[in-house]
């Protein structure tokens, strides 16, 4: 979400030379002011989203007598092998690590535990190494959501899909919420299923693409994203059909809030942001501990099981947005951005 610099290989050869006898930091290596010390390795830093959840790592960390040292790939996987590297020097008590790409990043992960440094992953799967918890969204939970609403709004008729991208590890989870939900439905008519590369534009094009296949007979869009989902609004208001058509959407930005609120898109699903970062700091203190952080499930990956924690998340609706709006962590959006007033939720 992935090459290695000839540094890091050479420092993995080595580490792994150094194998037999590495072994893990003891409950008591601290900084110099007596507080654990968390590396957070981030894939971006583009977005609002992830200030939001550093400045939650943060306040969660004070709690714990941690302190965090952050970095941000700015979605180069080769930066952030350089950049985990450089954080090994400091010689952190655990490590919050956010893959570029959860396909090949398995030889970074490889080289902080060669160090005895537990790992927490956060927000995918790391496919090729085997983290020590995780921290994810519920995806299958979002998959079945999008489709339990459609069904709400569209009990029958014609469905399109519109879809991110397979390499994301959620998204065959997000799917078989999908299929697990619709299956069998004799009402419902899948008459398009397309892959959007999460892009707005390519999104409203392959829907005026479907709408013009379908003579505009379309019940339900299920979008994986907000950000597509716009895409797929001004498709659907270019045909004069906001409000008839359902549209999904995931990760509720504020403009997906307006477009809900205005009844252009049905729905979307919000992931309790504080929820992330504070799972993820607790468990990256306790495994410094050299304990077991509570989880809630276990996943399979092809390097072994993780203990995982599974984020809260929420169906957002036109019905419960000013419920939900102030449940949002500080700073992600208010009634004032979403409907143009502080007092729309009075």
């Amino acid at each position: 979400m992935h090459k290695k610099s000839g540094t890091v290989q050479v420092a993995m050869g080595l580490a792994l030379l150094a194998g037999a006898i590495a072994s893990p930091q003891t409950a008591d290596a601290k900084d110099a002011n007596g507080k654990w010390v968390i590396a957070v390795s981030l894939q971006s830093e583009t977005e609002p989203i992830w200030h939001l959840w550093v400045k939650e790592m943060e306040a969660e960390a004070a709690k714990q007598n941690a302190t965090i040292v952050v970095q941000y790939a700015n979605r180069d996987p080769a930066k952030q092998a350089q950049q985990v590297e450089a954080m090994l020097g400091q010689k952190p008590d655990a490590f919050i690590f956010n893959p570029v790409n959860g396909s090949t990043a398995g030889p970074i992960v490889d080289e902080i535990k060669a160090e005895g440094i537990p790992v927490v992953a956060f927000d995918d799967v790391v496919l090729n190494s085997r983290t020590d918890y995780l921290v994810l969204r519920d995806n299958y939970r979002v998959g079945v959501l999008q489709a339990q609403e459609a069904l709400k709004a569209a009990p029958k008729g014609n469905y399109a899909f519109i879809k991110g991208n397979p390499s994301w590890s959620g998204w065959p989870l997000i799917v078989k919420g999908y299929d697990d939900t619709l299956k069998g439905n004799s009402d419902i008519k899948v008459v398009f299923d397309q892959n959007a590369d999460w892009d707005p534009a390519k999104a409203q094009s392959l829907t005026e693409n479907a709408l013009s296949a379908n003579h505009d007979d379309i019940a339900a869009v299920v979008v994986m994203n907000d950000g597509m989902a716009t895409g797929v609004t001004a498709a659907v208001k270019s045909r004069n059909l906001a409000g008839k058509v359902f549209i999904s959407g995931m990760d509720a930005e504020t403009q997906a809030l307006r477009s809900i609120a205005e009844g252009a898109q049905t729905m979307t699903v919000y992931t309790d942001v504080p929820d992330y970062s504070i799972a993820s700091v607790r468990a990256a203190v306790t495994l410094a501990k050299g304990e077991k952080p509570p989880s809630d499930k276990i996943t399979s990956t092809p390097a072994g099981d993780v203990p995982t924690h599974l984020v809260n998340i929420v169906a957002v609706t036109r019905e419960n947005l000013c419920k939900v709006i102030p449940t949002m962590a500080e700073g992600w959006t208010s009634a004032d951005d979403v409907f143009g007033k502080a007092d729309a939720c009075k």
